[in-house]
């Protein structure tokens, strides 16, 4: 919970961070590690009044309070400028959240000016910090801005969640960053809803990278297979290296949403920039043409016709064109048959004539 508090900081462009603890622990150290990798100040902090020395009145100061969840896109719009944001009373105090007035309650999040913190020193050692800021805020005047109900109705604004409540509203999050990949194509649609499934297990974890190290000894054992000249397996063998590059590039989305600043590699992207290479030396290794240049049109024909498609094609339709994994699968069938440049040549025949329709182009 603490770690997406932090990351929410983090996104709305803090450039220090105070944590308030009564100690030093692991999770403090993680904390610290996790901000200052994104390249921000980090300082735990026990007594209220040596936060004076990390803020200036200049500076404007974000307040999350302790157990409160809150959800990204809502505090980046609500706090467009210095805010006290609040819920509706009735039904955010039985929830736990602080009442301000007989209307509202406070969300547990506010910006404010940093001048505030100076007023903490005039207050007892034993307050609570993020309420007393949040009633001086009020008190010079910062604007009270009420939030959605439905916030707090779709449970996307939680304070002390259980264990129950935290993990659905992830599976919720995790589902929201797929892609609405259309079954016009099967293969990358599939491979989304695989990926965001897969990504509830394994993101933050040391098997994160799986499904693109899956996907390299696919791709390397299509290769393998092309050499060996059988290319019914090489296309299969490309067609299960694409899934799970797809499925590698939905893991890393997600964990790159869930952990700000990280630097990600880029070894999925290359796998798929490897799929057309692929495609192109497995059709030339299935043709019987004893012209090398003729056994090069086709795929080269195929492949530069797919890709015009996806960069130029209607949003409907470019994905089509980009999936690999139907293409893979299409053409191993038509290799073990013997007829993979046949239906190579015919696939690139109906994307150039889709090109010259108005369905299949932008608008």
């Amino acid at each position: 919970m603490v770690e997406r508090q932090l990351d929410l900081a983090l996104s709305l462009g803090c450039e220090a961070v105070a944590c308030l603890a009564d100690g030093i622990g692991r999770e403090v150290i993680e904390l610290q590690h996790r901000a200052e990798k994104a390249g921000a100040r980090f300082i735990a902090v026990r007594e209220p009044a040596k936060l004076s020395g990390l803020v200036t009145a200049n500076d404007e100061l974000l307040v999350i309070a302790s157990g409160v969840l809150p959800e990204p896109a809502a505090v980046e719009r609500l706090l467009a400028k210095p805010a006290v944001v609040a819920f509706p009373a009735d039904v955010a105090v039985p929830l736990g959240f602080e009442r301000i007035d007989p209307e509202f309650a406070w969300t547990g999040v506010v910006l404010t000016r940093g001048s505030l913190v100076e007023r903490l020193t005039e207050l007892p050692p034993d307050i609570d910090v993020p309420s007393s800021l949040m009633r001086l805020a009020l008190q010079t005047g910062t604007q009270l801005v009420p939030a959605e109900r439905r916030l707090l109705d779709d449970g996307d604004w939680t304070i002390d969640a259980t264990p129950e409540e935290l993990k659905a509203r992830e599976t919720r999050w995790i589902e929201a960053q797929r892609e609405k990949i259309p079954f016009t194509a099967p293969g990358i649609a599939v491979a989304e809803r695989a990926g965001t499934r897969l990504a509830r297990d394994i993101v933050g974890r040391k098997s994160e990278a799986a499904p693109a190290i899956v996907s390299g000894v696919f791709a390397a054992s299509a290769g393998i297979a092309g050499w060996l000249e059988m290319p019914a397996l090489g296309f299969g063998f490309l067609a299960v290296s694409a899934f799970f590059a797809r499925v590698g590039l939905v893991i890393e989305r997600i964990a790159s949403k869930g952990d700000t600043g990280a630097k990600r590699g880029s070894f999925v992207k290359l796998l798929q920039h490897l799929s057309d290479p692929l495609v192109i030396y497995l059709m030339y290794a299935a043709s019987s043409q004893e012209s090398d240049w003729v056994r090069l049109f086709v795929p080269a024909m195929l492949v530069g016709l797919l890709r015009l498609g996806e960069w130029h094609g209607n949003e409907d339709w470019r994905r089509t064109y980009a999936d690999r994994i139907l293409l893979g699968t299409i053409l191993c069938v038509a290799a073990f048959f013997g007829v993979s440049a046949e239906v190579g040549a015919f696939i690139a025949l109906l994307v150039l004539i889709s090109r010259f329709l108005a369905p299949f182009r932008q608008p």
